[in-house]
């Protein structure tokens, strides 16, 4: 039997954690990575909100996270959120698990959840990592979550990370974040299930403008 995934944390208690890591990490790691940050004017001064961003590298999160000043909780895959210590330091700074390849139901209940609660949720809508420059298909439930009223969805993407750690080595990588406006959700005239498709087609089509 797999281990159980900990309950992700109900309040803002991991908040203070998180900040204190974003003062440590914030210059040092921007210095080393040579990082590029280009329209961070289109973030949002606050929750709720969904970051949809493509996916290189398991740094992604981290330096995504270097470009913009409030909290943002990813959702990770559940293998990654099982492993003992990892696992339980990142869910206290408030990533939860979404278990790939499947209609994960509890995923999208605690991403509403967070967002009722006013955080910035982070994704990646292709649910796995992919070679730089290429795409791939958007997971079902993303465009569910998109369509969220009142909830913008601001595509992100990020080049370099993917060279980071190859061959079972550490590289140093210029590492450029580039973040486009809130892509249009507003979907009229269709049956639900088409205009989720629709909604994921529009998020990781605007990634791919950036």
């Amino acid at each position: 039997m797999e281990p159980e995934v900990p309950a992700p944390p109900k309040s803002r208690l991991s908040l203070p954690l998180y900040g204190f890591l974003r003062i440590l990490l914030t210059n040092p790691l921007r210095l080393f990575f040579r990082m590029e940050i280009k329209g961070t004017e289109n973030y949002p001064k606050r929750g709720p909100a969904i970051f949809a961003s493509n996916h290189l590298s398991n740094m992604d999160p981290p330096l995504i996270c270097l470009t913009y000043p409030g909290q943002i909780c990813w959702m990770g895959k559940a293998e990654l959120l099982r492993v003992p210590l990892v696992g339980t330091f990142l869910i206290k700074l408030g990533a939860f698990p979404v278990r790939r390849g499947e209609n994960d139901r509890e995923a999208i209940r605690r991403a509403r959840e967070l967002l009722q609660m006013g955080y910035v949720i982070g994704m990646f809508p292709e649910g796995t990592r992919q070679k730089e420059g290429a795409f791939g298909e958007p997971q079902p439930g993303v465009g569910l979550l998109a369509m969220t009223p009142g909830v913008p969805v601001i595509p992100i993407r990020i080049r370099g990370t993917g060279v980071i750690i190859s061959g079972g080595r550490f590289h140093r990588a210029k590492v450029t974040v580039t973040v486009g406006p809130p892509v249009d959700m507003e979907i009229d005239g269709m049956p639900r299930g088409k205009a989720y498709r629709e909604a994921s087609r529009r998020i990781m089509a605007a990634i791919g403008e950036l």
